[in-house]
Protein backbone atom coordinates (compact mmCIF):
# COMPACT_ATOMS: atom_id res chain seq x y z
CA UNK A 1 0.00 0.00 0.00
CA UNK A 2 2.83 2.23 1.08
CA UNK A 3 5.64 2.67 -1.71
CA UNK A 4 9.42 3.83 -0.81
CA UNK A 5 8.11 7.54 -2.10
CA UNK A 6 5.11 7.77 0.16
CA UNK A 7 6.99 6.71 3.27
CA UNK A 8 9.64 8.89 2.59
CA UNK A 9 6.84 12.03 2.71
CA UNK A 10 5.11 10.49 5.25
CA UNK A 11 8.61 11.49 7.03
CA UNK A 12 9.08 14.53 5.64
CA UNK A 13 6.01 15.47 6.14
CA UNK A 14 5.93 14.30 9.97
CA UNK A 15 9.24 16.45 10.62
CA UNK A 16 8.26 19.76 8.72
CA UNK A 17 5.01 19.91 10.67
CA UNK A 18 6.77 19.25 14.22
CA UNK A 19 8.96 22.02 13.35
CA UNK A 20 6.23 24.47 12.49
CA UNK A 21 3.99 23.39 15.34
CA UNK A 22 7.29 24.10 17.75
CA UNK A 23 8.20 27.67 16.23
CA UNK A 24 4.16 28.17 16.79
CA UNK A 25 4.38 27.20 20.49
CA UNK A 26 7.67 29.17 21.03
CA UNK A 27 6.57 32.49 19.06
CA UNK A 28 2.91 31.89 20.31
CA UNK A 29 1.46 34.35 17.40
CA UNK A 30 -2.39 35.16 17.58
CA UNK A 31 -4.04 33.16 15.34
CA UNK A 32 -5.14 36.42 13.19
CA UNK A 33 -1.32 37.07 12.37
CA UNK A 34 -0.87 33.19 11.77
CA UNK A 35 -3.54 32.61 9.54
CA UNK A 36 -2.82 36.10 8.06
CA UNK A 37 0.68 34.44 7.15
CA UNK A 38 -1.07 30.91 5.91
CA UNK A 39 -3.75 32.01 3.58
CA UNK A 40 -1.84 33.58 1.18
CA UNK A 41 0.69 30.58 1.74
CA UNK A 42 -2.34 28.00 0.80
CA UNK A 43 -3.50 30.60 -2.16
CA UNK A 44 0.04 29.44 -3.74
CA UNK A 45 -0.26 26.15 -2.75
CA UNK A 46 -3.92 26.29 -4.62
CA UNK A 47 -2.66 27.85 -7.38
CA UNK A 48 0.15 25.29 -7.85
CA UNK A 49 -2.21 22.37 -8.01
CA UNK A 50 -4.23 23.89 -10.33
CA UNK A 51 -1.81 24.55 -12.94
CA UNK A 52 0.22 21.19 -11.95
CA UNK A 53 -3.26 19.14 -12.39
CA UNK A 54 -3.83 20.70 -15.48
CA UNK A 55 -3.71 19.31 -18.71
CA UNK A 56 -3.86 20.62 -22.52
CA UNK A 57 -6.30 18.26 -24.39
CA UNK A 58 -7.78 18.20 -27.78
CA UNK A 59 -11.63 19.07 -29.23
CA UNK A 60 -12.83 15.65 -30.63
CA UNK A 61 -16.23 15.23 -32.03
CA UNK A 62 -18.21 11.92 -31.98
CA UNK A 63 -18.66 10.11 -36.09
CA UNK A 64 -20.91 7.93 -36.93
CA UNK A 65 -19.12 5.79 -39.57
CA UNK A 66 -20.00 2.46 -41.30
CA UNK A 67 -17.27 -0.26 -41.00
CA UNK A 68 -18.65 -3.53 -42.37
CA UNK A 69 -22.18 -2.94 -43.05
CA UNK A 70 -22.10 -1.97 -39.86
CA UNK A 71 -22.35 2.51 -37.86
CA UNK A 72 -19.74 2.31 -35.43
CA UNK A 73 -18.93 5.60 -33.14
CA UNK A 74 -15.98 6.73 -33.41
CA UNK A 75 -14.21 9.89 -31.84
CA UNK A 76 -12.31 12.34 -34.50
CA UNK A 77 -9.55 15.42 -33.20
CA UNK A 78 -11.50 18.37 -34.62
CA UNK A 79 -7.91 20.13 -34.48
CA UNK A 80 -8.34 22.19 -31.34
CA UNK A 81 -7.36 21.98 -27.95
CA UNK A 82 -8.16 23.44 -24.61
CA UNK A 83 -6.85 23.32 -20.75
CA UNK A 84 -9.02 21.38 -18.94
CA UNK A 85 -8.81 20.45 -14.77
CA UNK A 86 -10.52 16.98 -14.01
CA UNK A 87 -13.22 17.44 -11.87
CA UNK A 88 -11.34 15.48 -8.87
CA UNK A 89 -9.36 18.48 -8.32
CA UNK A 90 -12.29 20.92 -7.68
CA UNK A 91 -11.56 22.86 -4.25
CA UNK A 92 -13.99 20.26 -2.56
CA UNK A 93 -11.91 18.28 -0.24
CA UNK A 94 -11.38 19.46 3.22
CA UNK A 95 -7.74 20.78 2.77
CA UNK A 96 -9.35 23.14 -0.23
CA UNK A 97 -11.81 24.22 2.06
CA UNK A 98 -9.57 24.98 5.09
CA UNK A 99 -8.91 28.49 2.89
CA UNK A 100 -12.08 29.21 3.05
CA UNK A 101 -11.77 28.47 7.01
CA UNK A 102 -8.84 30.11 7.20
CA UNK A 103 -10.66 33.82 5.62
CA UNK A 104 -13.46 32.86 7.84
CA UNK A 105 -11.32 33.32 10.90
CA UNK A 106 -9.90 36.00 9.77
CA UNK A 107 -13.52 37.94 8.96
CA UNK A 108 -15.65 36.75 12.01
CA UNK A 109 -16.09 38.86 14.86
CA UNK A 110 -14.94 36.85 18.58
CA UNK A 111 -18.52 34.89 19.21
CA UNK A 112 -19.87 31.80 19.21
CA UNK A 113 -19.91 31.16 15.12
CA UNK A 114 -16.00 32.05 15.22
CA UNK A 115 -15.36 29.24 18.44
CA UNK A 116 -17.78 27.14 16.04
CA UNK A 117 -15.24 27.11 13.36
CA UNK A 118 -12.12 26.71 15.31
CA UNK A 119 -13.49 23.73 16.60
CA UNK A 120 -14.14 22.27 13.17
CA UNK A 121 -10.44 23.89 12.28
CA UNK A 122 -8.92 21.89 14.85
CA UNK A 123 -10.75 18.82 14.37
CA UNK A 124 -10.79 18.64 10.70
CA UNK A 125 -7.21 19.99 10.00
CA UNK A 126 -5.12 17.42 12.46
CA UNK A 127 -7.33 14.61 11.64
CA UNK A 128 -7.61 15.38 7.65
CA UNK A 129 -4.14 16.22 7.46
CA UNK A 130 -2.43 13.81 8.87
CA UNK A 131 -5.15 10.76 7.23
CA UNK A 132 -4.10 12.93 3.63
CA UNK A 133 -0.43 12.18 4.16
CA UNK A 134 -0.78 8.59 5.32
CA UNK A 135 -3.60 7.87 2.84
CA UNK A 136 -2.71 10.33 0.28
CA UNK A 137 -5.08 10.32 -3.09
CA UNK A 138 -2.01 11.31 -5.10
CA UNK A 139 -0.30 8.45 -4.55
CA UNK A 140 -0.92 5.90 -7.01
CA UNK A 141 0.06 9.06 -9.85
CA UNK A 142 3.61 7.74 -9.07
CA UNK A 143 5.48 4.11 -10.94
CA UNK A 144 8.92 5.46 -9.16
CA UNK A 145 10.63 6.82 -6.08
CA UNK A 146 12.08 9.58 -8.19
CA UNK A 147 9.00 10.30 -10.11
CA UNK A 148 7.50 10.56 -6.41
CA UNK A 149 10.36 12.90 -5.27
CA UNK A 150 10.69 15.20 -8.12
CA UNK A 151 6.85 15.76 -9.12
CA UNK A 152 5.88 19.51 -8.27
CA UNK A 153 2.30 17.61 -7.52
CA UNK A 154 3.60 15.74 -4.80
CA UNK A 155 5.58 18.62 -3.37
CA UNK A 156 2.72 21.05 -2.95
CA UNK A 157 0.58 18.27 -2.14
CA UNK A 158 2.65 17.10 1.57
CA UNK A 159 4.38 20.15 1.77
CA UNK A 160 0.24 22.39 2.52
CA UNK A 161 -0.86 19.26 4.41
CA UNK A 162 1.81 19.74 6.80
CA UNK A 163 1.11 23.45 7.10
CA UNK A 164 -3.09 22.77 7.88
CA UNK A 165 -1.89 19.75 10.32
CA UNK A 166 0.30 22.08 12.22
CA UNK A 167 -1.65 24.76 12.12
CA UNK A 168 -4.99 23.16 13.12
CA UNK A 169 -2.90 21.95 16.36
CA UNK A 170 -1.79 25.36 17.03
CA UNK A 171 -5.60 26.08 17.03
CA UNK A 172 -6.57 23.58 19.06
CA UNK A 173 -4.45 23.79 21.89
CA UNK A 174 -3.70 27.84 22.00
CA UNK A 175 -5.77 29.38 24.67
CA UNK A 176 -7.00 31.95 22.32
CA UNK A 177 -8.97 29.43 20.41
CA UNK A 178 -10.90 28.86 23.99
CA UNK A 179 -11.86 25.02 22.95
CA UNK A 180 -12.81 22.58 26.07
CA UNK A 181 -13.62 19.04 25.35
CA UNK A 182 -17.20 20.07 24.71
CA UNK A 183 -16.29 21.57 21.97
CA UNK A 184 -16.03 17.89 19.85
CA UNK A 185 -19.97 18.22 19.24
CA UNK A 186 -19.70 21.09 17.35
CA UNK A 187 -16.72 19.58 15.80
CA UNK A 188 -18.28 16.54 14.50
CA UNK A 189 -21.38 18.43 13.88
CA UNK A 190 -19.53 20.71 11.40
CA UNK A 191 -17.90 17.62 9.67
CA UNK A 192 -21.25 15.85 9.01
CA UNK A 193 -22.83 18.97 8.06
CA UNK A 194 -20.23 19.79 5.29
CA UNK A 195 -20.22 15.39 4.21
CA UNK A 196 -23.26 15.53 3.30
CA UNK A 197 -23.45 17.37 0.07
CA UNK A 198 -20.98 15.34 -1.05
CA UNK A 199 -23.05 12.26 -2.10
CA UNK A 200 -25.15 14.74 -4.39
CA UNK A 201 -21.89 16.16 -5.74
CA UNK A 202 -20.03 13.24 -6.48
CA UNK A 203 -22.79 11.80 -8.17
CA UNK A 204 -23.47 14.94 -9.92
CA UNK A 205 -19.77 15.07 -11.33
CA UNK A 206 -18.93 11.49 -12.37
CA UNK A 207 -19.88 10.65 -15.85
CA UNK A 208 -22.12 8.13 -16.39
CA UNK A 209 -23.40 5.79 -19.04
CA UNK A 210 -27.25 5.23 -20.02
CA UNK A 211 -28.50 2.25 -21.47
CA UNK A 212 -32.07 1.95 -22.49
CA UNK A 213 -33.05 5.05 -20.08
CA UNK A 214 -31.11 3.67 -16.95
CA UNK A 215 -27.49 4.15 -15.39
CA UNK A 216 -25.61 1.22 -16.53
CA UNK A 217 -22.30 2.27 -14.85
CA UNK A 218 -20.07 5.12 -14.62
CA UNK A 219 -16.44 5.62 -17.01
CA UNK A 220 -15.73 8.10 -14.34
CA UNK A 221 -16.39 8.29 -10.47
CA UNK A 222 -15.74 11.24 -8.56
CA UNK A 223 -14.86 10.91 -4.57
CA UNK A 224 -15.02 13.90 -2.52
CA UNK A 225 -14.48 13.04 1.32
CA UNK A 226 -14.31 9.26 0.41
CA UNK A 227 -18.02 9.07 0.77
CA UNK A 228 -18.22 6.88 -2.13
CA UNK A 229 -15.29 4.77 -2.25
CA UNK A 230 -13.34 4.11 0.75
CA UNK A 231 -9.26 4.85 0.97
CA UNK A 232 -8.50 1.28 1.49
CA UNK A 233 -9.75 0.08 -1.97
CA UNK A 234 -12.28 -3.00 -1.00
CA UNK A 235 -14.40 -3.71 -3.61
CA UNK A 236 -18.47 -2.77 -2.31
CA UNK A 237 -20.49 -4.12 -4.43
CA UNK A 238 -24.09 -4.01 -2.96
CA UNK A 239 -26.15 -0.68 -1.64
CA UNK A 240 -25.87 -2.29 1.98
CA UNK A 241 -22.16 -2.99 2.05
CA UNK A 242 -22.23 0.74 1.11
CA UNK A 243 -24.30 1.62 3.50
CA UNK A 244 -22.01 -0.43 6.75
CA UNK A 245 -19.58 1.25 5.00
CA UNK A 246 -21.04 4.68 5.79
CA UNK A 247 -21.93 3.47 9.19
CA UNK A 248 -17.99 2.72 10.22
CA UNK A 249 -17.00 5.66 8.78
CA UNK A 250 -19.25 7.94 10.62
CA UNK A 251 -18.34 5.79 13.93
CA UNK A 252 -14.71 6.20 13.07
CA UNK A 253 -14.87 10.00 12.70
CA UNK A 254 -16.41 10.30 15.35
CA UNK A 255 -14.11 8.42 17.78
CA UNK A 256 -11.34 9.85 15.96
CA UNK A 257 -13.11 13.79 17.16
CA UNK A 258 -13.60 12.44 20.51
CA UNK A 259 -9.89 11.13 21.22
CA UNK A 260 -8.77 14.56 19.36
CA UNK A 261 -10.28 16.28 22.10
CA UNK A 262 -9.72 13.95 24.90
CA UNK A 263 -6.13 14.71 24.65
CA UNK A 264 -7.29 18.47 24.27
CA UNK A 265 -8.67 17.76 27.79
CA UNK A 266 -5.51 16.03 29.40
CA UNK A 267 -3.59 19.28 28.48
CA UNK A 268 -5.87 21.36 29.69
CA UNK A 269 -6.05 19.38 33.23
CA UNK A 270 -2.24 19.48 33.53
CA UNK A 271 -2.24 22.94 32.86
CA UNK A 272 -4.60 23.94 35.48
CA UNK A 273 -3.20 21.46 37.95
CA UNK A 274 0.17 22.89 37.50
Amino acid sequence: MFSQGHLIWIGVSGILAACILAVCLRKKPTLKKLFSICLPLGALSEFIKIFSASEIVPLIDPVITQKEGAAALEWIPAGEYTPYLAKEHLPLELCSLYLLFMLLALLLKDGKWKKRLYALMFASGTIGGVMGIALSSIAGDFTSTASFLTSVRAWQFFLYHSMITAVSIYVGFCKESGLVFSDFKKAYAGLVLLDIPTFYVNSLLSSEIYLHGRVAGVTHRINFFSSYVNPLGLVLTEKWQWIAYLAVRAAAAAALVILLYSLLAVKKGREDNG
